[in-house]
């Protein structure tokens, strides 16, 4: 392995040049190191150092990226044909920490192995019966790859299964919080002249062909944002789960027509936007006249629970639920129906606040009930906690105080949640990065409709279709007409291949 070494670690250059190498340069280089490495037996990659170190222990992942790469790979095959020596603790940790460190320049080359390395830590996790353990490597992978996380893979897909099965969910927020943008094989993309340049947009470097990501099917898509919803749903996060499941319900589908995954999708955003807002909220305007006529019939129970949310009282929600136990027991949505009657009396007590400034215990009692008995709380101890409770939670934006052998007083707060200078500056800040990097998508997916035939085809058939002043004997105006409905059938995913 001495021998070795000097070739392993000659690149990228150590320390770096005064001056930053040409793409061009940094390209050729990275080839001929992988060429080199790729012709290495694993008997040599697996090979120690003359002083007996494991060269796992000696290279740096984070600068020798390619080496390690190969060398844990040869590490993986070995602890799979059961070789001795080879320690699965050890292979573990490195594995976890690679993940973690890897240079995001080098790794561009190493598509099918990243790959494959966050495929063996998943497994090595799910045989092990703890799949929560591999949720952090793959997050910090996916980051570590694309920061922005705009561009979807396969891998986001598997991240969030295993969250779901091991009903660990704080891990991937930090992925799934991200807006995609871009779905693997997205036709009419330039090729980069070199995938080492740091400023190409994801979607050129994260594709099939670099081994990156897998080519996603439909309804792959669909379970990525009904899971990511799912996932939010499970940190009562309602924002969170209304965007990812929107993104299901909106997502464009041949004819109009609505799969079960979506129907599953609209199902749940029904009731999370009671949770959210209190109310039923409209279908997106992207949805199809044939879609929305779809949605509503399959959701008939949902959107009668929801209008009676909205518009009825307690005991007819509760009565409402209790009818259709069995619909929400089979579509699993028992736990957000249970959330929703606990929400009725919050968002009655929230609503006082548009009536009085203050109000004391008893009267918010007397005034509102609860979904959850159809009657009134037994007792101002009980109104009292809840209140409290929501405020904490940060449900309501008040106080309360008490005086001696008087009853609590709630005071609302006008304008919601008072924060610091501190606090309203990180809020500045967050918000401006925020809009800065959604302008620069923005932008470029702008410049990627711009070529995109399924969308000129669109915009082609808008302009005939104005100057028509309808479609045929359907009575549809052309501006009426939706962007899908102007791809052809067999085109619907051609994005995605």
């Amino acid at each position: 392995m001495d021998n070795l070494l000097p070739n392993l670690l000659s690149f990228p250059p150590h320390p770096p040049r005064p001056t930053p190498m040409s793409d061009y340069l940094y390209d050729q280089g990275i080839r001929d190191q992988i060429d080199f490495v790729k012709k290495l037996a694993d008997s040599k990659l697996l090979q120690q150092t003359s002083g007996g170190e494991d060269v796992l222990d000696v290279i740096n992942p984070a600068l020798n990226t390619v080496p390690y790469t190969f060398i844990l790979l040869a590490n993986l095959s070995a602890l799979k044909k059961g070789t001795k020596g080879v320690d699965m603790d050890k292979i573990w940790g490195k594995m976890t920490t690679f993940l973690g460190t890897f240079d995001p320049r080098q790794i561009r080359y190493l598509g099918e192995q990243l790959s494959t390395i966050m495929e063996a830590v998943a497994n090595i996790a799910v045989a092990n019966r703890q799949p929560w353990m591999a949720l952090a490597p793959i997050r910090d992978a996916l980051l570590r790859l694309d920061p922005t996380g705009s561009m979807l893979t396969t891998h986001h897909l598997a991240l969030v299964k295993l969250a779901l099965e091991s009903r660990s969910y704080k891990a991937i927020v930090p992925v799934i919080e991200k807006f995609i943008l871009y779905f693997p094989g997205i036709t009419n993309q330039p090729k980069p002249k070199y995938i080492c340049d740091m400023s190409i947009n994801p979607v050129q470097f994260i594709t099939p062909t670099s081994g990156l990501t897998q080519k996603f099917k439909y309804q792959e898509v669909l379970e990525y944002f009904l899971y990511s919803g799912m996932v939010f749903i499970g940190l009562s996060n309602w924002e969170g789960a209304l965007q990812c499941l929107e993104n299901a319900v909106a997502y464009p589908a041949k004819e109009g027509s609505v799969s079960k995954i979506m129907a599953e999708a609209y199902k749940k955003w029904i009731l999370v936007g009671l949770l959210h807002e209190g109310r039923l909220l409209s279908l997106p305007r992207s949805t199809s006249a044939n879609a929305a006529k779809q949605y509503h019939t399959l959701a008939k129970p949902y959107e009668t629970l929801a209008q009676i949310f909205e518009n009825g009282t307690a005991s007819r929600l509760k009565a409402e639920a209790d009818q259709g136990v069995s619909v929400w027991q089979n579509d699993c949505n028992t736990g957000l129906v249970l959330h929703v009657l606990a929400a009725y009396q919050k968002f009655q007590i929230r609503n006082l606040a548009n009536i009085y400034s203050k109000i004391s215990i008893p009267e918010i009692v007397s005034q509102t009930m609860s979904a959850e008995t159809g009657n009134k709380l037994p007792s101002p101890q009980a109104g009292e906690k809840l209140v409290q409770d929501m405020i904490n939670q940060g449900e309501l934006h008040a106080t309360m105080s008490s005086s001696p052998g008087q009853p609590s007083v709630v005071t609302f707060a006008v304008s919601g949640p008072v924060l610091t200078e501190p606090e309203m500056q990180n809020e500045l800040a967050a918000a401006t990065e925020r809009i800065h990097a959604l302008t620069k998508e923005i932008k470029q997916t702008d410049r990627m409709l711009t070529h995109d035939k399924d969308y000129i085809k669109y915009v082609q058939k808008q302009k005939k279709n104005a100057k028509q002043g309808s479609l045929g004997d359907q009575g549809i105006s052309g501006a009426d007409m939706e962007w899908g409905d102007a791809i052809e059938d067999e085109d619907i995913m051609g994005s995605l291949y």
